[in-house]
Parts: C-alpha cells; structure tokens; sequence
C-alpha cells in the first residue's frame, strides 16, 4: 500500500494574475483566489483550489473570509502583488500569524498623505506638503516652497490624475481637474477609486525606481531602474540598470533604505519611486509590492532572479528558487503611444521590430477599430518593446529602433 503523496503548501493569493498563478504552482504550492468581483478571470479558476469573489478593498471582509478558509486549507502564506489587494493581504497576514510585509506597511503606503506625515517625523526624510482641500492648500504650500507644484492623488494609481501647476494662474483649472477626478468615472475606478488629494513641490530631475527585496528587515536591492516619463506623468519605458554613477546610485540607494527601515517594511518586496536633481533625492511613493508594468520581468532578463516567484516563496516559508540564466547585462522596455486621439486603421511594422538585433519581444494590444487617445493614465499605452544588450544604452538604441519599425495608422476624419 503506498502512502499519500504529501500535501501541498497552500497560497492565500489576492487578485493573481495568471502569470502569478502559473508561478505558485510551478513552486509547488496550491492556490486559494480571493478576486475582486469587477476583475475577476474565471480562466484561472480550473487552476486554483477554491476561487472566491469579494470586496478586496473592504479589509476586515476579507480578513473574516480568509480566516474562514484557512480553517479548512491551513494556509502557509498569503500575498498580493496587485495594488489594490496588498492592504488586505497584510491584513490577512497579521491576523493568521503569517509572513507580512510589516505590521500596516502596505495599508500606509497606499496611501500617500498618511505616508508624509509619518516622514514627517524623520528630519532627515520630510519634506513641504498638504492635504489638498481647496486652492488656498496649494497657495499656502507654493507660499512656503515656491512653484511649479504637483496635485496628486493620495491613493491614485497608473499616474491618474496627477497634475503640475506652473503658477496660481493656472489653478483654478487645476483644482476643476481636481474635482473632476474625484467623481471617479475613470476605468478601474470599482478597485483603485480616488479619495483624496496632496499638494507638494514639484520636484524637478530624473526619476527612477528602486526594486527591493526584503528579510527580516535586511533590504536587498536588486536594482535601480531609470523611468522614462511622458508629458502627462505616464510612464513611457523602464532602463534596467539606470545609468547613474557610483555616487548618485549610492545617494539613491541609501534614500529608500533609510525610508523603508522608517516605515518598517521588514519582509517581502517593495517599489519605490524617487527623482534625483543634483544632490537631491526626492521620495516621490513607494509601494509593499513587485513594481508594476512588469518591471520583475524586466529584472530577470538582467539578473536571472524573479522577484515574483521569490515574493509567493517567501511568502509561505519556502527557500528562495534558484537564479536562472541571464540573457543580458541590461535590458529596456518602451511603450507604445498615440500621439492623437482617434480609430486605430492598423498597427504595421511589428513583425519587422521582432527581428531587429536585440529586441526580445513586442506586444500590441490595440487594433483596427480601436480608440486611442495620448496616454493620460498607463492603461491608455498601446503595446510595448522589450529590448536586452550588452549595456543599457545598447538596450535602449534597439527598443528606439523598434518603436521607429512600428507603425500605427489612423482612420482619416
């Protein structure tokens, strides 16, 4: 008689991707999904143990649900990736005596306006800001710092609704924009709604992201990416490594450490976003999670090392996967925009940017019949080019001359 073969080790995932899913498996752990009702794929449900719908925004909901499951799975661990799911996680996490990211990280992080005021009592990290209430809030920042300012959400995500105000003749339709967004009528406005405002200084420079890896509270960097930013603060593509010297790297690095040690992110990954000018780094938002738009995969043509299979690792107990072969030294991702608002007549030219030297992949998710408009959030961008070389700006000349083989055509008007 032969025994039953071990029990898997269960996931508690919140809001998974199938890449996500496929990545839990292949670890050898089975999958519990807690998905939110409006973004729901039930393709992965074949996949996972038991899929449930519910409220991911509703935290004490959801920590009720998972702690009824974990009755009947006995979860080893429980993580999101997904930014409107990682307060919830946390959550699940502190209540069921799991591995979390701190004890409220991620639920401060979400929001920026809690995230200040808990710098704001560290001399060596606060900086000018308000809550935005009204144009007088603004007058009395740009009166302390100066213009141009930013209006930002305080829990906006994909670059929505964040805003550059030149002078105090512009504010009035600034605060109209303000307002507007507030209403909430954009896309995912079920799952990532806006609630709130900030106002602080612009602050003028490059801007770069820093991917972390965390245990007990001993921060591994795994690199520092350069963004590239387009007019409406949408970003256009990630360079991976940036191209900064020692030095600046250095100041950037030990920026987001001193951060992450003050907010008390101990465990998991995180992804924070700066802006260098001169000899100043600016803390622009950092989040307990993978960085978006892909940048994991973005670090593992580079490194070999995925961050999202370590995350759902970590997660639940288990050793780290081995790294796996890098296919380059540096590795570019640019997006695809509209410069004009329009119908999509076709999309030519990405067969021929596939098999330019060194691109190593082009995806388009748009075609004939489509509307676009010029990006005003990260999901109006309309397919990407990723690109690996010997160095970054190799990578970059082959992205650039895969953008320039694409071609997107327009219906006439």
């Amino acid at each position: 008689m032969t025994s039953p073969a071990p029990r898997r080790p269960v996931l508690l995932l919140l809001s998974g991707s199938r890449r996500v899913v496929d990545k839990a498996l292949a670890l050898g752990l089975d999958v519990v999904h807690l998905q939110a009702p409006t973004m729901t794929d039930p393709s992965l449900d074949p996949l996972c143990l038991r899929s449930v719908r519910t409220d991911l925004l509703d935290v004490p909901g959801v920590v009720a649900t998972a702690r009824a499951l974990h009755e009947e799975f006995g979860f080893a661990g429980v993580c999101s990736n997904h930014e409107p799911a990682c307060a919830a996680a946390e959550a699940v996490a502190l209540d069921l005596g799991l591995t979390a990211p701190g004890t409220g990280v991620a639920a401060l992080l979400r929001d920026k306006a809690r995230t200040h005021e808990v710098l704001d009592k560290s001399p060596a990290l606060r900086s000018v800001w308000a809550r935005l209430t009204g144009p007088e809030d603004a007058l009395r920042v740009a009166g302390e710092a100066g213009w141009p300012l930013i209006l930002k959400p305080v829990d906006g995500s994909a670059s929505l609704g964040v805003l550059k105000v030149d002078g105090p003749e512009d504010l009035d339709d600034a605060w109209r924009r303000v307002r507007e967004t507030l209403r909430n009528g954009h896309r995912y406005h079920e799952v990532l709604p806006v609630t709130g405002y900030l106002v602080e200084p612009f602050a003028d420079g490059e801007e770069f992201s820093v991917e972390t890896f965390s245990r007990g509270g001993v921060h591994e960097v795994r690199a520092v990416v350069r963004k590239l930013v387009g007019g409406a603060f949408v970003e256009t593509g990630h360079l991976v490594p940036a191209d900064l010297d020692a030095g600046r790297r250095r100041a950037v690095v030990d920026r987001v450490v001193a951060f992450l040690d003050h907010v008390g992110l101990a465990e998991g990954p995180a992804h924070t976003e700066v802006i260098v000018g001169g000899t100043d780094v600016h803390l622009v938002e950092s989040h307990a999670r993978t960085g978006g738009d892909e940048i994991p995969a973005l670090l593992t043509l580079v490194t070999g090392r995925d961050m999202e299979a370590d995350m759902l690792a970590h997660a639940c107990g288990l050793p780290l996967p081995p790294a796996a072969p890098p296919l380059g030294a540096a590795a570019v991702k640019r997006y695809l925009l509209a410069d004009r608002a329009g119908r999509v007549a076709a999309v030519d030219g990405t067969a021929e940017a596939a098999a330019l030297p060194g691109v190593h992949s082009v995806r388009v998710w748009t075609g004939p019949g489509d509307t676009v408009r010029p990006a005003t959030a990260s999901w109006d961008r309309l397919g990407e080019v990723v690109a690996v070389g010997p160095d970054t700006a190799s990578a970059a000349a082959a992205a650039e001359r895969a953008c320039r083989a694409i071609t997107l055509r327009m219906e006439e008007q």
